[in-house]
């Protein structure tokens, strides 16, 4: 203080150039001291200036009483919970401005972290005369700190970041496959979630030889002075960890720090702002536990919940009025938040000019063929009371939009959708196309579409086939195809000539002309299904469609435009229609967090969907569906298949039985399966350690089903804790506990095919597959994809490109 023009002595510590004396404190920010001193803070000082502060709350006025309490906190860190509509936004940007303008506290000094860029251009916008506060993305924040810690640093876009991957990866190319993306969404996972690249390389079947890898990238990115987008987080905490005197700089430049949708933040994420925090952690921290739905990426409600331990001494301030959604959406979404036991107890009211009535929320249950149709009808009928953009339908998993899609260009609704024409590429999807195109013709099958419906479902004929099937042979008959196969011997020829009896069926199914007819043989005589969910079986992360999804997907458009004589190029016509900005918005319920419409119609209620089937946590998907039933202002509706209802759908009304005590649910980041322990078969009674208890109805690629009584069937997953016959321990695949030991020979042949496919690929022999994958082949001999994929180490990716190989030997 002195350095700045201050004068030592005087009744308090200085006397500042006006001749007033002021005491220089490092405590709480405050107006004054007693007999009316001013305080001249240490912060003010550390930052050049002498400004006393001054008591002011002209920031907080107009604001509800709750939202003034919160912007209005006296000091220290602050837990702020805001529900949906609760006004977060305006709560956090009274409060810089409350600490600006009110408190005199430096704008320099303040630093508010928005949840994306739209966030942070609307904050700045309305801050007004507290303009001068930093407002930042977590990125753009971290990015900084790398650049003051690095000098020059480019940052690279995604297809630089496959450029450099690119030849690292030594995974073979296929043909509309992308094998560099999930090496990128791994690097994700060990730089935002935190975790060690060996673990991310177990944990997944397609990013073989990753351990390796990510430090030569990192290594390569460091030579070339590159970085990409994770790395801007990543890297600014690396920097931080190493450089005490960066730190230091960037500790004063965020003494107070704001974090918008706190719910959202990552492992990365939460420690690069604990340390720009620290030492003292004035962090005011606003978001809503009931609002994580990123579990796939890390974020995990327990930051929310356990605030207090990340930020000693937080204070609590509640909002609690919805002033978004409807009275009865308001009291659904409480009833369903209400089955969840890892939360924060709180209470949510409806603001005093809500809208209300039976058509503000309803539920509607339809044939499920039929969804598509009654949420465009829907639409329609919103678009008589408001324009398209005021008009939203959410779903779960992007492919679920696809018949929504459908029938709204096929009635020429204005719309804009994250869906493209590389949606029919998907596995499982593009198989139930060339099954439609074998049906429309099926005196004429073309090459190409015989050897895709070969392989999937599954026969292990998928190499047998592209040699008896000449390269340059012309349209077949399944007389034909059968014809082909007459030197075949043992279980090639019995299943060559079931593929043909498929053929046949297919072809018969045709006669109706509806694509929908074909479709249900295909997918449930021939048994595209099962392939699909043995594909899914593997799965870890729920971020994106499931093969399951795509061909639910795909039957519920059969009902749009049933015509099977031009249904698959109709189908391609609907992903190239234009879209429209100011349209319908089509979005999965992830894209739109921070978002609110007029209308929104939430598609797909269904069991399998909505939980996912392959979703671990049910109190997560929980969240979602809040999240998509809050994003409405005026009309909620939400449309299920009538025959396969999700069982939250019981929750909205608080009917559903209540499970018993639970054990707060693992985050979400998916961790390796669990040795083999307990098994149980159809029929068996079966208990999981969340406190659900009925009797197996059916086992399936990825566990077994559950008849959980009120809240419907429950997929209980392998690995998962459970006690059967009087054991307790992971969900194992029936029989497999007790395994005889491998067939020598049969390891031996594995082995052998494992090295000739590792040198036809050029690819290192453990990139395949190792050892111990080969060795549970072996003993468990499987005779089916669904078998196949309940090996440990046989995932959708390898189950894809090496399962009809694996099938075939151990059939031979």
């Amino acid at each position: 203080a002195e350095r700045l023009g201050a004068e030592p002595g005087g009744p308090a510590d200085v006397v500042l150039a006006d001749g007033s004396p002021a005491y220089v404190d490092g405590g709480p920010r405050g107006p004054a001291a007693a007999g009316g001193i001013s305080v001249v803070h240490a912060e003010s000082v550390a930052a050049g200036r002498l400004a006393p502060g001054r008591a002011g709350e002209s920031a907080l006025a107009g604001l509800a009483p709750d939202q003034a309490a919160a912007a209005g906190h006296a000091a220290g860190a602050a837990q702020v919970i805001a529900p949906a509509g609760s006004g977060k936004t305006r709560t956090l940007i009274a409060r810089v401005r409350h600490l600006v303008e009110d408190r005199g506290i430096e704008p320099e000094l303040v630093c508010a972290v928005a949840y994306n860029t739209r966030a942070a251009a609307e904050m700045r916008a309305r801050l007004g005369p507290a303009a001068g506060a930093q407002v930042r993305t977590i990125h753009s924040l971290g990015w900084e700190i790398v650049r003051e810690a690095r000098g020059a640093v480019t940052l690279l876009g995604e297809r630089e970041v496959r450029a450099r991957l690119d030849p690292l990866v030594r995974v073979p190319r296929r043909p509309n496959a992308d094998t560099v993306g999930p090496f990128i969404e791994a690097l994700g996972e060990v730089r935002i979630a935190l975790r060690d690249p060996t673990a991310v390389e177990a944990d997944r079947d397609d990013v073989p030889g990753f351990a390796e890898i990510y430090p030569r990238y990192r290594r390569l990115l460091d030579r070339r002075a590159e970085a990409d987008f994770d790395e801007q987080v990543h890297g600014a905490v690396v920097a931080l960890l190493a450089d005490p005197a960066l730190r230091r700089r960037w500790q004063e430049r965020c003494r107070h720090l704001l974090v918008d949708e706190f719910q959202d933040l990552t492992p990365a994420y939460l420690l690069l702002l604990r340390l720009l925090a620290a030492p003292a952690l004035d962090v005011f921290g606003v978001g809503d536990d009931d609002q994580t739905i990123y579990g796939y990426l890390g974020a995990d409600p327990a930051y929310l919940i356990d605030y207090p331990d990340l930020f000693p001494g937080a204070a609590r301030h509640d909002l609690e009025v919805n002033y978004r959604c409807p009275v009865e959406v308001v009291g659904a979404a409480g009833r369903l938040l209400d089955y969840n036991r890892r939360r924060l107890e709180k209470s949510v009211r409806p603001g005093p000019t809500a809208e209300s009535g039976a058509a503000a929320f309803e539920v509607v249950r339809r044939d499920g063929r039929e969804l598509a149709v009654a949420a465009a009808e829907q639409v329609v009928e919103w678009l008589g009371d408001g324009p398209p953009g005021e008009t939203a339908v959410l779903a779960r998993v992007n492919s679920a939009l696809l018949p929504v899609q459908a029938a709204l260009v096929d009635l020429g609704v204005p719309f804009h959708s994250p869906l493209g024409p590389d949606v029919l590429r998907r596995s499982v999807l593009a198989a139930a196309l060339a099954w439609l195109r074998i049906a429309r013709e099926p005196a004429a099958i073309r090459r190409a579409d015989l050897l895709a419906a070969v392989r999937r479902p599954s026969r292990g004929l998928n190499r047998v086939a592209s040699e008896i099937v000449p390269p340059r042979v012309g349209r077949l008959s399944p007389a034909a195809v059968a014809e082909l196969g007459t030197d075949l011997e043992g279980r090639q020829l019995a299943r060559w000539h079931d593929f043909v009896a498929d053929l046949e069926d297919v072809a018969a199914a045709a006669a109706g002309g509806t694509a929908g007819a074909v479709l249900d043989v295909v997918v449930d005589r021939v048994g595209l299904e099962s392939a699909a969910r043995a594909l899914d079986g593997g799965r870890t992360r729920v971020d994106r469609s499931a093969q399951s999804d795509d061909l639910v997907a795909v039957r519920r458009a059969a009902a749009v435009h049933p015509d099977l004589g031009d249904f698959a190029a109709w189908l391609s016509g609907v992903l190239v229609a234009p879209h429209e900005p100011a349209g319908v918005t089509l979005s999965t319920v992830h894209r739109v967090k921070g978002m609110e419409w007029d209308r929104v119609l939430v598609f797909g209620a269904d069991r399998g969907l909505l939980p996912h089937d392959l979703a671990a946590d049910w109190e997560e998907e929980r969240r979602v569906f809040h999240v998509a039933i809050t994003r409405g202002r005026r009309r909620v509706a939400v449309l299920a298949d009538q025959a396969r209802p999700s069982p939250f759908l019981a929750e909205l009304t608080g009917a559903a039985r209540r499970p018993a005590a639970r054990q707060p649910a693992a985050p979400a980041v998916a961790q390796r399966r669990l040795p083999p322990g307990v098994t149980a078969a159809v029929g068996e009674p079966l208990r999981t350690a969340a406190g659900f208890a009925g009797r197996v109805v059916a086992v399936e690629a990825g566990g077994v089903r559950l008849a959980a009584g009120g809240s419907g069937d429950l997929l209980v997953r392998w690995g998962e804790e459970v006690s059967a016959g009087g054991r307790t321990g992971p969900l194992a695949p029936d029989g497999t506990a007790g395994l005889p030991p491998a067939d020598p020979e049969l390891v031996r042949r594995l082995k052998e095919w494992r090295l000739a496919t590792a040198r036809d690929r050029g690819v290192p022999a453990y990139v395949v597959l190792h050892d111990a994958t080969l060795e549970e082949i072996a003993a468990r001999r499987p005779e089916s994809e669904s078998a196949l994929a309940a090996v440990p180490g046989i995932g959708p990716a390898k189950l894809d490109a090496y399962g009809d190989d694996l099938l075939a030997l151990v059939a031979g």
